[in-house]
């Protein structure tokens, strides 16, 4: 065979990506630049005076030829003493750096952690103040001034801390003067990134869950218009769960800016628009209205049916004002009683007061009736020894005799007791399903549940067994009226005539007409509640009965089916089945860990595990759950608005007052900024802040 030899005009260099390489030892480096070798450890650790070769420290090594030939070049250096010195220094660094043991790196930990621990500090007051909705500033936030009056509590209380903490003392003396850390600007920040990390667990609470958003507004004192939006959904542990997301403001008061906003605010935080399954506001036309309201701009732009629930506290509030307000004679009782209410509280008169302090009416929550009836009934007495004792006493004004003498003789008439006695009653009905319509765990089904029940025992009083009952009790309890009173009569002309209607005046001491006023009231309140809740007959309100344990119609899949078309969620009948035949037997067999009897969300978090198999129905039961009766967690925060934003601090900046507000008000997440998300919020700082003061 023979061989071929290819002749080519020029030599055969190839050049190759990747040239084949020998790896002589990790201490070699190659410098493009000089294009020669060097000995890393020993350009990097030898001493000045040592006489290591220059050619691998300064001038480079590059004599290739003789480069690995045995006690020649590279060979010749790395047996060297000079050399094995260098490199020993070298490993032992190495070992230093991964064990974290290097001096420098000792000496920046400890000057770190001063740092954190002082900054850590910081943050610890803020979230004390902002837990317990207290003011930051003063005149001052400089530290230099935390001696100085008028430094208020973010400096003053830092100072204490100092004073406590000696460790901490002792840092602060080492923190550089521009790096303090104490003014309205970090102040700002820190608080930025807390609300953010509270907004950002919230989000992901909710996660992929459908929500009902619930919207209320209040204006604040320097007239800009708060809007306060809570999320309501069902969490990990199958709770229904409520949040602040934000309070949030807009430009203008119509529904469409209005509904822009929400849904800015959504999307902002990070939630999706496309979850919300539900909506709840108050009965203003601008949130409710049908045609204009917030509640059909949401539809319109969502383009999807979003159901509005009108809030049922502000029900509750528009059945007792509106049924009170049909009597002129419950008009001229609660009038009175706000007579007593200003008598009592001039000061010559509240020393004299031994009883129970009354309370003022409230035009806006019918509480304010309840808790005034509910005083002047229990201070009946002592009322009454007030007013005689200042009716006869020439030491008071002439002025003040003459107010008490009439409010005297106003509590003296029958009337005045029995209609104490039946607001109060009617009253006492509605107050506990008021409360706990406000607490967050409550659903729109129970909420129906519990009005429905409170319209039965107000029905149940409509009768004669029991007007009779109230009137004895009244008038056991009746002081002696103020003598001198003339009872009018029926003129005597009128004898042989039969006498329909009396025009001019209406004697309510007789017990035709509190009869007439009792049964008149019980049915104006029973009506005003029927009117109102009458939502309760429609079609979704049928899908929710459906998913109630106690209801007949429990898990009919016909009834439950529009509920999960809301969210386009298909619905498995035989999911249906099988789930009616084991709940039913298990809820048989068994009661829940309370005694109680069985509810959605007892079944759902009892029976978690199998329904995990039937997925169709768990998702009805957590959107049955997801459906909110009340937007009382909107109106709580307005509480913390009103602490925040006191007469003091009008000058705050929307973003710091929402802000503030979101911290005070989910408080459980504010805590966690004591231990276990405080190192978060350091390096959140570290990232955004001017670098004066280095954490990492």
């Amino acid at each position: 065979e023979q061989t071929k030899i290819t002749l080519f005009l020029k030599p055969n260099q190839v050049i190759l990506k990747n040239f084949p390489a020998r790896v002589f030892s990790d201490w070699l480096e190659y410098s493009i630049h000089a294009d020669a070798a060097f000995c890393y450890p020993c350009r990097t650790f030898r001493a000045p005076s040592s006489a290591t070769d220059t050619k691998f420290t300064i001038i480079g090594f590059c004599d290739w030829k003789h480069a690995v030939e045995t006690g020649k070049g590279l060979n010749k250096h790395s047996a060297s003493k000079e050399h094995h010195t260098c490199e020993a220094m070298w490993r032992d660094k190495e070992r230093r750096i991964q064990t974290g043991k290097e001096i420098t790196t000792l000496i920046n930990a400890e000057h770190l952690e001063r740092n954190r621990y002082y900054l850590s500090s910081v943050i610890d007051v803020v979230e004390f103040l902002a837990v317990n909705q207290l003011p930051f500033r003063g005149d001052h936030d400089a530290f230099d001034c935390m001696a100085e009056d008028g430094c208020r509590l973010f400096l003053s209380l830092f100072e204490y801390t100092l004073r406590k903490d000696a460790v901490l003392a002792k840092i602060a003396k080492t923190i550089p003067h521009n790096a303090r850390y104490t003014s309205h600007d970090i102040q700002n920040s820190l608080i930025e990134i807390m609300s953010t990390l509270v907004t950002e667990h919230i989000v992901k609470e909710v996660g992929e869950s459908f929500y009902t958003i619930k919207v209320d507004g209040t204006r604040d004192p320097t007239g800009r218009e708060n809007i306060s939006i809570v999320v309501r959904f069902v969490n990990e542990l199958n709770e229904p769960t409520e949040r602040l997301l934000t309070i949030a403001t807009a430009d203008q008061g119509d529904a469409e800016t209005l509904t822009d906003t929400i849904i800015e605010e959504l999307t902002k935080a990070g939630l999706s628009s496309g979850k919300i399954i539900s909506q709840v506001y108050d009965g203003a036309s601008l949130m409710s209205g049908k045609h204009g309201g917030v509640q059909k701009h949401l539809q319109q732009k969502l383009h999807r049916d979003i159901p509005y629930v009108h809030c049922f506290n502000h029900q509750l509030h528009l059945v007792v004002t509106h049924a009170l307000a049909a009597e002129q004679a419950l008009v001229d009782f609660f009038t009175m009683c706000n007579m007593l209410y200003k008598f009592c509280r001039k000061p010559t008169v509240a020393i004299l007061y031994k009883g129970e302090t009354l309370k003022r009416l409230l035009d806006q929550r019918w509480t304010g009736h309840f808790g005034t009836v509910s005083v002047i009934l229990r201070s009946f007495d002592d009322l009454s020894t007030l007013l005689r004792e200042i009716n006869s006493s020439p030491a008071y004004g002439a002025d003040v005799r003459v107010e008490a003498a009439g409010l005297l003789r106003a509590m003296s008439e029958p009337s005045f007791r029995f209609i104490a006695e039946m607001v109060h009653k009617i009253l006492s009905y509605l107050d506990p399903p008021n409360l706990m319509l406000q607490a967050e765990d409550m659903d729109l089904l129970t909420g129906v549940q519990l009005v429905n029940s409170a319209c039965t025992c107000i029905e149940n009083l409509r009768s004669e067994t029991e007007f009779v009952t109230l009137l004895k009790r009244c008038k056991d309890a009746t002081i002696e009226p103020v003598p001198n009173k003339r009872r009018r009569t029926l003129n005597t002309s009128f004898a042989m005539y039969a006498v329909e209607e009396r025009i001019i005046y209406e004697d309510l001491s007789d017990e035709t007409e509190l009869r007439r006023m009792y049964f008149s009231c019980i049915d104006a309140v029973c009506g005003e509640m029927k009117e109102r809740f009458g939502e309760r007959n429609c079609v979704l309100m049928d899908a929710l009965r459906s998913l109630d344990p106690e209801d007949s119609t429990f898990l009919d899949v016909s009834k439950v089916k529009p509920l999960l078309d809301l969210t386009n969620t298909p619905i498995v009948e035989s999911e249906y089945t099988v789930a009616h035949q084991f709940l039913s037997m298990q809820m048989k067999d068994s009661f829940p860990a309370d005694g109680g009897k069985w509810t959605m969300k007892k079944v759902l978090q009892h029976f978690q595990k199998p329904l995990e198999a039937m997925p169709s129905v768990m998702t009805a039961l957590k959107h049955a759950l997801t459906f909110g009766a009340s937007t009382a967690l909107c109106e709580n925060s307005f509480s913390k608005l009103k602490n925040v934003l006191t007469e003091h601090r009008l000058s705050m900046l929307h973003r710091r007052k929402a802000n503030l507000i979101k911290l005070a008000f989910e408080k459980d997440l504010t805590k966690k900024f004591r231990e276990e998300w405080k190192d978060i919020v350091l390096r959140r700082f570290h990232s955004v802040a001017q670098r004066r003061l280095p954490l990492y």
